[in-house]
């Protein structure tokens, strides 16, 4: 097997011992760094990641042992693979071994294509490993995203909206909901195409993600509805946010090729404090109630849920 300058971290009070070895490695092409104590070591972990570790046990101070639970205790450097390096022979070593973390254990004197061989299995595994945690993540993200627009979808809202309810009742903080639907979709599908309704559909989508806060969570509700989520947020900060998403899409082109329209949107309100839902499902029955509000009474407007329905409106009194 052919190395890429994978990078190594030595650890042993005696590095003088190791020559032969360290220049073994080097020749097939590893970066190798040393460190003569488990403190020393430690140290350098803060701002270096090696893709594996040789620990000697028998070292003043900290022993291998104890750098080795140190090492695994670390979230940054858990990861790392550690081979301890040892002349001690007895099983309960290679247990304590094992039980601090160690993933391979070499006993001295050892033969170097042995070593090398060890180090390049467990190197692998761990690539292996990163690859399949990687792609865990991104199937996660994948079933959480919709495919259209980039966000959130509805499954993962569910879960998202569940959490953010039962914060509330333990903690009495404040949860407003904010459901969206673009004006006279079906018109624009039915006049310029179904892909120029997807532009839209997207364009709008990067709209709300800049508009909304970091804290904020926005999901594709289904077809051209939209949800919102504003934690620790009463109804006139939700109000002020609503607006800010409206004039956005009502002042902003959509532009494809030789077709340009504007998109007004609709949108209904309610939070926690304000009108007391009794579950999380509630939640979007009020804002949806509230979004039919604005649909009544000529679109283009957010309503808040039993309260108004108007283009400017007033804050409500706490």
């Amino acid at each position: 097997m052919k190395n890429k300058g994978e990078n190594i971290l030595v650890i042993d009070d005696q590095p003088a011992n190791l020559e032969v070895l360290v220049s073994f490695l080097k020749e097939h092409h590893f970066n190798i760094r040393i460190a003569e104590t488990g403190e020393w070591a430690l140290q350098v972990l803060e701002t270096y990641k090696p893709d594996i570790i040789i620990l000697d046990v028998m070292m003043p101070e900290m022993d291998g042992f104890e750098t080795c639970r140190r090492i695994k205790a670390n979230k940054d450097t858990a990861d790392i693979p550690v081979i301890f390096m040892t002349a001690l022979e007895s099983v309960q070593d290679k247990v304590t071994g094992f039980e601090s973390g160690g993933v391979d254990y070499i006993t001295k004197p050892f033969q170097q294509i042995e070593v090398l061989a060890r180090i390049n299995v467990h190197i692998e595994l761990r690539k292996q490993k990163l690859k399949l945690e990687q792609q865990k993540e991104l199937l996660k993200m994948i079933s959480i995203t919709d495919d259209l627009t980039g966000l959130f979808n509805r499954r993962h809202m569910t879960t998202i909206l569940d959490q953010e309810f039962g914060r509330c009742l333990r903690y009495g903080t404040d949860l407003s909901c904010l459901l969206v639907d673009l004006d006279h979709f079906k018109r624009i599908n039915d006049t310029y195409g179904h892909d120029f309704g997807d532009i839209v559909l997207r364009k709008f989508s990067e709209n709300m993600a800049r508009t909304i806060r970091a804290t904020d969570s926005a999901f594709r509700y289904g077809g051209e509805e939209f949800l919102i989520l504003l934690p620790q947020t009463d109804i006139n900060g939700a109000i002020q946010i609503s607006e800010n998403i409206r004039k956005r899409a009502e002042n902003e082109k959509v532009t494809y090729k030789n077709i340009s329209t504007r998109v007004t949107l609709s949108g209904g309100l309610c939070s926690f404090h304000q009108h007391h839902p009794r579950t999380s499902k509630e939640m979007i029955t009020f804002s949806d109630n509230a979004l039919y509000t604005s649909k009544k009474a000529g679109r283009n407007r957010m309503s808040v849920y039993g309260k108004y329905s108007s283009k400017s409106f007033p804050l409500i009194p706490k």
